[in-house]
């Protein structure tokens, strides 16, 4: 047995370890494992070709976005519940922030994904999660704000237009924002260097062909002159050497 898969094992035994017998989980527990095995990949039996990877919230879109963990404990299900980040699920086809399910463990043992401002209850544990498999859209959905409705229209709007609540969403309005505004910045990056690149490569062309023109203005000499060989005479030297010379005799 590899190491990793050694990893993933372990990983899925500790986090099943860290619920109680009545069913709820020690978030405590919970981010000690994440914290200790973050990165590993454990794939899912449903759906196929996808996997949790392990992290914290901090591996996630949302990293630095504490408001965004306290909206998910308070503004989504019927009662507040306290929850960690044990996971995501990259490149998932959803309506999710950069296409990223980002999975949380509630202290009732529940686990939820977070897709645009809807949790989706996607399995009843841990062991459900990693045996069975993910359930999306979730076996149930909550809605931002759907925990007050049973207040009345006035409670309700009152609650919705709270201080508390403004500040919420103009942080994570902030907050997504300057994560497309980085993204933009990344592609620009990318795309100018995919340029310097082309241009790069056509200047080539064109400095070999200066070089290859001066190699062969260097190379290239008038031709000699064709001499027929009746032309040619022998010469004697002073010391009795033999040469054959080309031309007229001064």
């Amino acid at each position: 047995m590899s190491i990793s898969t050694e990893n993933k094992s372990q990983v899925i035994c500790e986090l099943i370890g860290a619920y109680r017998e009545d069913g709820c989980a020690d978030l405590d527990t919970v981010a000690s494992v994440v914290k200790r095995y973050s990165g590993t990949q454990i794939p899912l039996i449903k759906p196929k070709g996808y996997s949790v990877r392990v992290c914290g919230q901090d591996g996630t879109v949302y990293a630095g976005n504490e408001d965004q963990l306290e909206a998910w404990k308070d503004f989504y299900l019927p009662e507040r519940m306290e929850m960690v980040v044990i996971g995501a699920i990259d490149d998932f086809p959803c309506d999710a922030f950069g296409l990223q399910l980002v999975l949380l463990l509630c202290e009732d043992g529940n686990i939820y994904a977070y897709e645009d401002e809807v949790l989706h209850l996607v399995a009843r544990s841990v062991k459900e999660l990693f045996e069975t498999g993910l359930t999306f859209p979730g076996l149930e959905c909550y809605k931002l704000g759907e925990c007050f409705e049973d207040y009345t229209e006035e409670e309700y709007n009152e609650i919705m237009e709270s201080d508390e609540i403004k500040e919420m969403k103009e942080a994570h309005e902030k907050f997504r924002e300057s994560l497309e505004l980085g993204l933009l910045e990344s592609l620009k990056e990318f795309k100018s260097s995919q340029f310097k690149d082309v241009e790069k490569s056509m200047a080539q062309p064109q400095k070999n062909s200066t070089m290859m023109k001066e190699c062969y203005e260097i190379v290239v000499r008038k031709p000699m002159p064709v001499v027929h060989w009746q032309n040619w005479k022998c010469l004697i030297s002073a010391d009795g050497k033999v040469g054959v010379w080309c031309g007229t005799v001064v």
